[in-house]
């Protein structure tokens, strides 16, 4: 399913083009050079979603997303100055949310 509508990723990946070249354009000719490990990056999480979407059941992508959304609402209440959570203490709780609803 990855490949089947990649609509998304190319849309994505205009949109952090562009935001590349206004970088560049502001802050100088260092952000290429941070967008290549970016792509790096991306790339090999594309590749690593490739090989997890055999065993990811759908009760699995449902726990991996609340998780996900807890993290993201955590990360709006550090923008917004409201008590601190440390976000990145909370990341192992995406694969933990799997395994558990995998094993049971």
């Amino acid at each position: 399913r990855l490949l089947g509508a990649p609509s998304v990723l190319f849309a994505k990946t205009v949109l952090d083009a562009v935001i590349v070249m206004i970088m560049t354009a502001t802050l100088g000719k260092g952000c290429i050079f941070s967008a290549l490990s970016v792509g790096i990056f991306q790339g090999a999480i594309f590749l690593a979603a490739g090989f997890l979407e055999p065993i990811m059941t759908p009760a699995a992508l449902k726990s991996l997303s609340a998780v996900g959304d807890i993290l993201i609402f955590c990360v709006g209440t550090n923008l917004f100055g409201l008590p601190h959570v440390r976000v990145a203490n909370f990341l192992p709780a995406l694969v933990i949310a799997v395994i558990w609803v995998l094993a049971g």
